[in-house]
């Protein structure tokens, strides 16, 4: 992958949906915790942690599987924070082979430069066509308040949580990690990552978003960006349009 490949089209930001449209680089392997639906009309190279690959031009990625892609001149992909419903409901029979990731293609046009409107007609357009029948699994009500305790930056009193729950420190983290996916400091690293490309949507420098987020420095945001998403920060966020849709 070369160095110097950067994403440079647009990213429509909504709340725990991103949606990206342009041309995508190279990727080396990477899990992070949202799922992940690729529309590539001219076809993509996809791996998976166990060096399977297929070439598709829809894919359905679950959350936290490792996986890369290769490189294409038009695509979009639409990325589902794992505390997103459609998300969690894509998470219940997720398959770790890349096989089972392929879809039949999507009729749904791509344009090279969308409007908010088309970006919204595409996110629904994309997740009609996905099968999304079953509902997500419940979460615990105690995983549901951690969730959103570590959404803010402040640190969280875990013992005082637990007890309000009802459960021990290790009962909590058990059942934080089974009905959320992961233990609670790779979702908190998570969050922070998130915080950080906010920033950055809003203007911040790299390093700024990093501090912002708290991270030590920005070469600390560059370690977590790489194994998250393939690729540093500066591949996946300098170039990009940002637009809204909310």
């Amino acid at each position: 992958m070369s160095t110097q490949a950067r994403l440079d089209g647009t990213v429509f930001a909504s709340g725990t949906r991103m949606l990206y449209v342009g041309p995508l680089v190279a990727t080396r392997r990477h899990a992070h915790h949202a799922a992940q639906i690729v529309i590539a009309p001219q076809g993509l190279d996809i791996e998976d942690g166990a060096n399977g690959r297929i070439r598709a031009c829809t894919a359905v990625i679950p959350p936290r599987m490792p996986h890369g892609h290769s490189a294409c001149t038009h695509a979009a992909l639409l990325f589902l924070d794992g505390d997103d419903l459609a998300s969690r409901a894509l998470s219940r029979n997720a398959e770790p082979r890349c096989e089972t990731w392929g879809r039949d293609t999507l009729e749904v046009r791509l344009p090279r430069e969308p409007t908010p409107e088309q970006a919204r007609a595409l996110i629904d357009s994309i997740l009609s066509a996905v099968d999304l029948h079953q509902p997500p699994r419940p979460r615990h009500p105690a995983a549901r308040r951690m969730c959103a305790y570590l959404d803010g930056s402040d640190p969280v009193d875990l013992a005082s949580l637990s007890h309000e729950a009802g459960l021990s420190p290790r009962q909590m983290r058990h059942a934080f990690a089974r009905d959320v996916g992961l233990p609670m400091r790779a979702y908190l690293r998570w969050k922070r990552l998130r915080r950080a490309i906010a920033a950055v949507e809003e203007g911040a420098s790299l390093s700024d978003a990093a501090a912002s987020a708290g991270f030590a420095d920005s070469a600390h945001l560059t370690r977590v960006f790489r194994e998250q998403f393939g690729m540093t920060p500066t591949q996946g966020l300098s170039s990009v349009t940002w637009r809204t849709l909310d």
